[in-house]
């Protein structure tokens, strides 16, 4: 026996809705490893013989600012 069409659509409506939470959550997710391979980067960096590297030092501090913007900007697709 077939649904209503109104139960129908109720429930994609519902299956959709899931998707995008689980879409935002991955997303959440991905962002926040990304967070810990730079700050692992960093550390490990820190404690090699090219530590004193001016140019790679500064490219760790722009990735940290522009993954810093990245979490600002995933937060906001709750």
């Amino acid at each position: 026996m077939k649904k209503p069409l109104k139960e129908q659509l109720k429930r994609i409506g519902g299956m959709k809705l899931n998707e995008e939470i689980i879409e935002v959550e991955r997303i959440h997710d991905m962002e926040s490893h990304i967070f810990d391979v730079i700050i692992e980067f960093k550390k490990t960096f820190e404690k090699s013989e090219w530590k004193k590297n001016r140019k790679i030092s500064s490219l760790i501090k722009k990735m940290i600012d522009l993954e810093a913007k990245l979490g600002n900007e995933t937060l906001e697709l709750e």
